[in-house]
């Protein structure tokens, strides 16, 4: 059933910089400047296990999609307005911006990825708030939440929010190694195949660090689980990164890892514990409202040329959002605490587009002085800027 091959509109340059970290990961999704595992020989097999998942069996299942409806990866549902997933999903690093919000969706309620049914519901993104501080593939900390423009209507049958593991559910054995987990997703069911449109299932038994660790040849940190299932074949494959992984314990089901990366769709696989992000969660996702803090209309740069911007933040902001939208041209847009940017010193840079659709978010920013500056790739005209803060 893994990392998924993204139609997002890379510059050349991040292209050719994320292809490094396919490489290495067997098809894996890759961020900006990747440290991955070791390159190894794949060999194509079919990853047997999978299996076809019953109707309502996964309700907290969401696919995260573009919006003409290609599948990029799993999710899980946390509540009507916020789905988690992996942060390579979405693109983000600790200074590159994911997406736009609006060029993507999520896909809930339907075991298919292209029958339409009355069970199921979509909705674009409103923002994409990535786990804070620097990370890659050898860091972990793989994980972004996704507030929904539409929220979600929780039915507990087709769709529903996962419970996500507490310090006390791992205390009780949760994550034990020897523990059978499921793990459900649109990944490839063969290296190289093509997605299916059946949501599938299969188990894998939880992995201690330390032989995790032996098993890939690299380091498993504290916020990273493994789960190894090559003794049965069972490993996940490209479309299955950012999905749930789940253990029926003595308190219920409850989501214990997000999918993260495998080296060429084989065991051993890594997730990010769930555990380690409940309070990124718990502060997070309550905060459905934001406030503007700078609305700009007639935004204007010269090609080559900046037009900066400055506000300040109170304390205790849990995410900080800033958009650049509408207007002619092609602008990107850079923020920085303290000081203007440069091209090469900022706090967040926009990904590449070839438009004034541009998007920075950053977790728990400091109070202070922040600057929210346009860089004209191509001049700039009448573009608008958008800084909303969550509260």
């Amino acid at each position: 059933m893994t990392s998924p091959r993204s139609s997002f509109p890379w510059s050349p340059s991040l292209r050719a910089t994320v292809a490094l970290g396919f490489l290495s990961l067997g098809a894996g999704c890759g961020p900006e400047a990747v440290s991955a595992p070791p390159a190894v020989v794949e060999t194509a097999r079919p990853l047997v296990g999978a299996t076809p998942a019953a109707a309502g069996e996964f309700p907290w299942m969401v696919s995260l999609q573009d919006l003409a409806g290609n599948h990029l990866c799993g999710g899980t549902i946390i509540n009507t307005h916020w789905v988690l997933t992996s942060r390579q999903c979405v693109l983000g690093t600790s200074t590159v911006a994911p997406p736009h919000p609006s060029t993507l969706r999520v896909v809930a309620g339907s075991n298919s990825l292209t029958a339409t049914s009355s069970t199921r519901q979509v909705s674009t993104l409103l923002d994409i708030v990535p786990f804070p501080g620097s990370w890659d593939v050898a860091q972990g900390k793989d994980a972004a939440l996704l507030r929904l423009m539409t929220p979600l209507a929780l039915n507990g049958v087709t769709v529903a929010a996962l419970p996500v593991a507490t310090a006390a559910d791992v205390s009780a054995g949760y994550t034990a190694p020897g523990v059978i987990a499921t793990l459900s997703g649109w990944g490839q069911t063969t290296p190289g195949s093509a997605i299916p449109d059946a949501l599938m299932k299969m188990s894998v038994p939880l992995m201690s660090n330390a032989d995790a660790a032996l098993a890939l040849g690299q380091p498993i940190h504290l916020n990273e689980l493994g789960a190894d299932g090559s003794a049965q074949g069972n490993a996940f494959c490209t479309g299955d990164v950012g999905g749930p992984l789940v253990v029926d314990g003595a308190a219920g089901k409850k989501l214990v890892g997000v999918a993260s990366y495998n080296v060429g769709c084989s065991a051993p696989d890594i997730f990010t514990r769930a555990a380690y992000l409940k309070g990124f969660i718990d502060y997070i996702t309550p905060r459905l409202s934001t406030a503007p803090r700078a609305t700009l209309q007639h935004v204007n740069a010269p090609q080559g040329g900046w037009k900066h911007y400055s506000l300040t933040l109170p304390s205790g902001i849990p995410a900080f959002t800033v958009t650049l939208s509408k207007g002619t041209g092609n602008g990107t847009l850079y923020v920085r605490s303290g000081a203007a940017p440069t091209l090469t010193s900022y706090d967040c840079r926009s990904g590449a587009t070839d438009s004034n659709l541009e998007y920075c978010s950053l977790s728990y920013p400091s109070m202070g002085t922040w600057y929210i500056s346009v860089y004209g790739e191509t001049a700039v005209v009448e573009a608008s800027l958008l800084g909303r803060t969550f509260y």
